[in-house]
C-alpha cells in the first residue's frame, strides 16, 4: 500500500514538472552593465509624490519634408541600439511599480520594483531600479500593470500566471532601438525600400521636444510616442 502512494506520488510531482506554455513568461533579471539612460517612473519632489510618464526614448527624425528628399536628417533624440541598457526606478520603493509589454520585439517583463529590489540612492532619495538590455531593434511600448486595468485580466487556471488581453488606458512611454548602420530615408517610411536595406526602425517615432509634429509625416500627429492619423487616431 505504502509503495503504490509512493508511485502515486512520484506521477504527480513528474505531471507538474510539464513543459510551461508557449506564452508564459516569467519575470526577468536585471541586466549586468552600465546604463546608457535612466528612466524615472516617479519622483518624489517638495515632499510630494508625482508620477511621470515619459513620452518616449530614441532617436528623433525629421519626416515632414519636402518631396524629393533622400535621407531624414537627424533631429535630435537619444540613439539606441541593440544590447543597450535603459534603467527603470521607482522612487518609492514600498508601492510596486513594474515594466511591462505586450507587444514588442523581445520579451519585457520586469519585477515589481519594491523593497528590498536592487535598492538605491542618489541626491538623498532612495529607489528600487531595473535594468534591460533592448536585444532587438524596434519598437518597445510598456506599462505598469499596477496603474490602471491594461486589459481583461487572464488567469492560467494550471500555472496561475496573468497576462492580459486587450487594449490598456494606463500610462504607456516608448524605448525605439535602431539597428546599427541603418538608413532613414522616404523609401523605408513607405515601405518601399529595395530588398536588403537596413531601414531605421525609429522613424515616424515621435519623441517630445520643441516641435514633435516635424517628426510625424504630413496629416500625422505625435501620441504617446507614435505618429498616428490626427483624424483617426490610428
Amino acid at each position: 500500500m505504502r509503495a503504490c502512494l509512493l508511485l502515486a506520488f512520484a506521477l504527480c510531482a513528474a505531471a507538474c514538472k510539464g513543459p510551461a506554455p508557449a506564452d508564459f513568461q516569467p519575470v526577468q533579471d536585471s541586466a549586468k552593465g552600465v546604463p546608457r539612460i535612466t528612466v524615472s517612473l516617479n519622483r518624489i519632489v517638495d515632499g510630494r509624490y508625482r508620477t511621470i510618464t515619459p513620452t518616449c526614448i530614441g532617436p528623433r527624425y525629421t519626416v515632414d519634408v519636402p518631396e524629393g528628399t533622400a535621407v531624414f536628417t537627424r533631429a535630435g533624440g537619444l540613439s539606441m541600439l541593440p544590447e543597450q541598457i535603459v534603467e527603470f526606478r521607482n522612487y518609492q520603493p514600498e508601492v510596486p511599480t513594474n515594466i511591462t509589454s505586450l507587444s514588442s520585439p523581445a520579451p519585457l517583463f520586469s519585477p515589481n520594483l519594491v523593497r528590498p529590489y536592487n535598492v538605491g540612492t542618489e541626491s538623498g532619495q532612495t529607489f528600487s531600479y531595473w535594468r534591460y538590455a533592448f536585444p532587438k531593434p524596434g519598437v518597445y511600448e510598456y506599462f505598469d500593470t499596477n496603474m490602471g486595468s491594461p486589459g481583461r485580466e487572464v488567469v492560467d487556471s494550471y500555472y496561475g500566471t496573468v497576462t492580459y488581453v486587450g487594449e490598456s488606458n494606463a500610462p504607456k512611454a516608448v524605448v525605439c532601438v535602431d539597428p546599427p548602420s541603418c538608413q532613414a530615408t522616404p523609401e523605408c517610411l513607405a515601405g518601399t525600400a529595395p530588398e536588403g536595406t537596413v531601414c531605421c526602425v525609429c522613424v515616424g517615432v515621435c519623441c517630445g521636444g520643441t516641435n514633435p509634429e516635424s517628426e510625424c509625416a504630413t496629416g500625422k500627429t505625435c501620441m504617446r510616442g507614435r505618429c498616428m492619423d490626427a483624424e483617426t487616431g490610428e
